[in-house]
């Protein structure tokens, strides 16, 4: 099989002689190329020529027109080598029975590329971003972008470089010419300086003297946690009343310069000293970043004047490596001055208990004086004065209370199945009203009181002396007329007094 491959030429001679040859073409016009087959059978006999293939007789058709008598081919549209690359044209000689007098040649059209597109971007803006304080030559994102022009050739060979950059300060960024790498220029991106940058960049084939075209690069920087917070004032200081609480007492407020509403911007509040006795809670404001004072727990004037405490602040997020190592707790004063009020009387203790004597009379109760109870005045811890004393529950209205010195006694006898001694002990309350002021204080009062037995027989005694002549005494019990608590009764003696000689001793006289 013969080859023969012919350069870039307009107007071509090709025999049948050869198998097949190969034409170079830059670009086909209509009437700018001339191939033409001839055969040596046409020195002899009539011979015509007949051309078959693509852009022929097969799509995109008539595209190759051969003249039948001079075997002359043209071509009669233009041609793109991006959309046909190359065509392949069969060639027969003809006798005049249509009989193949030579075999067929075939003859292959290829079209030579010229540089008549410029590069593409895959993006019209790409979008990327990149950490502020990031290290040099750090990967920001890659371009890409294609030309249709033959592959592997210097027209789709694209090289790429920063046109402008906004702002237009110091150069930020380096683009590599041929893998479209965006990276870092330098250490020093700072988004407190600027927080967006800008690229436009240009892509040109023939290795950057050719075609170009051009895009956009967006890059963000994005913040770190490479700033402290700190007060914004160098010292505070608040006033607050003894016994009260307060969800908002004081605000702080701090300077950070990291990204609002994140993480690296958000402060964290905390004491450094003073607040042992946990009075205090600081919370943050998640809208303005405000550090909120809090009082959870009262203070007392009297215990406490003034308290001095140590705040500090830091954020949410740890703090960037490039700068944690010279992070400091800085304690910033604060200064709670607790404000004396009247804080009125207490009883204290809270309650108090009272016993009545044993022996006293179930009859013989009123007018007997309990003892005193008196409200304290917080201010002084000493009994109140200007306060007046009365009684609030008081069931059966056994006692009675002095207004002025708080004395507490019966007002009445007591009945032996009254219902409201429970455990032999009647509860009241007492009520002291501070007289300035309105304010009441109560506390309580418990009398225990011992067993009466007032509905108990009389005792009767056959003699009131005995002696060693006669060493014995009947004793008998005398029940009131229509009592009803009648007999059978026990005798008992009580404790016998020490030191007596002899032992006493009961028997029953007559099964009485």
């Amino acid at each position: 099989m013969v080859k023969q491959k012919i350069g870039i030429m307009s107007s071509v001679r090709v025999c049948f002689d050869y198998d097949s040859v190969t034409v170079l073409v830059v670009l086909l016009v209509h009437g700018e190329l001339r191939i033409e087959i001839t055969s040596d059978f046409q020195a002899t006999q009539k011979i015509t020529y007949r051309i078959s293939g693509i852009g022929i007789d097969q799509p995109p058709f008539g595209i190759f027109v051969v003249d039948r008598n001079t075997g002359e081919i043209n071509i009669t549209a233009i041609v793109d080598r991006e959309e046909t690359p190359s065509f392949q044209i069969t060639c027969h000689a003809l006798n005049a029975q249509g009989q193949d007098v030579e075999r067929p040649l075939i003859l292959t059209v290829k079209i030579l590329d010229i540089n008549d597109n410029a590069p593409v971007f895959s993006q019209s803006v790409f979008m990327g971003e990149i950490e502020e304080n990031s290290a040099a030559n750090s990967l920001v994102m890659i371009l890409n972008a294609t030309d249709a022009d033959e592959p592997n050739h210097l027209n789709s060979k694209i090289a790429f470089k920063i046109v402008s950059q906004e702002p237009a300060s110091t150069p930020m960024f380096l683009l590599s010419r041929h893998t479209g790498e965006v990276r870092t220029l330098t250490n020093s991106l700072d988004r407190e300086q600027v927080s967006s940058y800008r690229l436009v960049v240009s892509g040109a084939d023939k290795d950057g003297e050719g075609l170009s075209t051009q895009c956009e690069c967006s890059i963000k920087v994005k913040d770190v946690n490479d700033n402290f917070p700190r007060f914004r004032e160098s010292q505070y200081s608040a006033r607050i009343e003894e016994n009260t609480l307060s969800s908002d007492l004081l605000r702080f407020q701090v300077i950070d310069l990291d990204e609002e509403f994140t993480d690296n911007w958000l402060a964290v509040y905390f004491f450094t000293s003073g607040n042992e006795g946990g009075w205090f809670e600081i919370q943050t404001d998640p809208r303005t970043n405000e550090g909120i004072l809090k009082v959870v727990k009262a203070l007392d004037y009297e215990q406490l004047q003034n308290v001095q405490l140590g705040i500090a602040v830091r954020n949410k997020a740890v703090f960037h490596k490039s700068v944690i190592s010279q992070y400091r707790v800085q304690s910033t004063p604060l200064t709670i001055q607790v404000v004396n009020v009247r804080e009125g009387i207490t009883f204290r203790p809270a309650s108090k208990t009272f016993t009545v004597q044993k022996g006293i009379s179930i009859r013989k109760l009123v007018n007997y004086i309990l003892g005193t109870y008196q409200a304290i005045d917080e201010d002084t811890n000493k009994a109140a004065t200007s306060v007046r004393y009365a009684l609030g529950r008081n069931d059966g209205g056994l006692l009675i209370i002095d207004s002025k010195t708080a004395q507490i006694k019966f007002a009445k006898n007591i009945d032996r199945d009254a219902t409201f001694i429970v455990n032999k002990t009647i509860t009241a309350e007492v009520l002291a009203i501070d007289e300035s002021t309105g304010k009441t204080s109560t506390g309580t009062v418990y009398v225990r009181v011992p067993d009466f037995n007032e509905d108990c027989p009389n005792i009767v005694l056959e003699k009131e002396a005995i002696c060693s002549v006669s060493p014995s005494v009947v004793v008998s019990a005398r029940v009131l007329e229509r009592d009803k608590y009648s007999g059978p009764y026990t005798f008992s003696l009580e404790e016998q007094p020490l030191k007596l000689p002899v032992v006493w001793g009961i028997t029953t006289l007559n099964g009485e």
